[in-house]
């Protein structure tokens, strides 16, 4: 991935926090633990209590996830990809406009 894209990326796009997207997953398919009338959400339960099983979590989302990593950060892929698509287009059109002037110029000698 060339240095455009990802100071494109860094730019134009909001990193996804894994762990936030992890205790989401996780309060989404997993019932809310009530203990003497209180409610606890699972995600807190299983951060709090076994830290290495929801950084487990956490690594599993992001296998699952379509995310791309750039600099320990993660973005949504189909996001990266359309920035990636932006450039390369953006480069085409601008090797396209030299080849133009070159040919202008060999005409013009």
């Amino acid at each position: 991935m060339n240095n455009k894209v990802i100071e494109r990326v860094k730019a134009e796009l909001k990193p996804i926090d894994t762990e936030e997207r992890a205790r989401e997953i996780i309060d989404e398919t997993t019932e809310v633990i009530q203990i003497c009338g209180i409610s606890f959400t699972p995600s807190r339960i299983l951060e709090e209590l076994d830290p290495i099983a929801f950084s487990c979590a956490v690594s599993d989302i992001i296998d699952g996830e379509n995310l791309t990593e750039i600099d320990g950060e993660y973005y949504d892929e189909n996001e990266v990809q359309d920035i990636i698509d932006e450039v390369e287009q953006e480069e085409e059109e601008r090797e396209r406009l030299e080849a133009e002037e070159e040919e202008e110029t060999e005409e013009e000698n």
